[in-house]
């Protein structure tokens, strides 16, 4: 998983057509010619996408039941500060810096991520009070 959500694409009609909320979103905010980097499926995308699917799911919930106003990139950001993928810096100010570790494929091997995932499926459940298998079903 990269840090920042992925903007998905199918191809349709010759063209590409937002798949995801991202990516639509990031549509409405092009203007002009941008340079697109394409990859495919070298890693569990599937466990990649559903990790963002439910990510999707959950922000909102969060956000109603809670009053907060999280996107999916702040669920991401404090789910890796909750399950210790962070170390807190301490600046010579006092002030403290949190550097996230990178759940991409390059940081994070594939049985990690597996954990990883599971781990955040759980916590999310927890914090929404939804079965993990709901959030599956919903995600599917």
């Amino acid at each position: 998983m990269s840090d920042k959500a992925p903007l998905i694409f199918t191809a349709h009609l010759g063209m590409l057509k937002p798949a995801n909320l991202v990516a639509q979103e990031a549509m409405r905010e092009t203007k002009g010619t941008v340079r697109v980097t394409m990859t495919g499926g070298m890693a569990n995308q599937k466990r990649r996408g559903l990790y963002r699917k439910v990510a999707e799911l959950v922000a909102p919930l969060l956000n109603d039941l809670h009053g907060m106003t999280i996107n999916e990139d702040d669920l991401h950001d404090i789910t890796r500060d909750k399950l210790g993928l962070v170390e807190i810096i301490t600046l010579p100010s006092g002030d403290t810096h949190k550097k996230r570790r990178s759940t991409s494929n390059a940081k994070m091997g594939e049985a990690e991520r597996a954990e990883y995932t599971t781990k955040a499926l759980a916590l999310w459940s927890t914090w929404t009070g939804v079965d993990v298998t709901t959030l599956l079903e919903e995600a599917a």
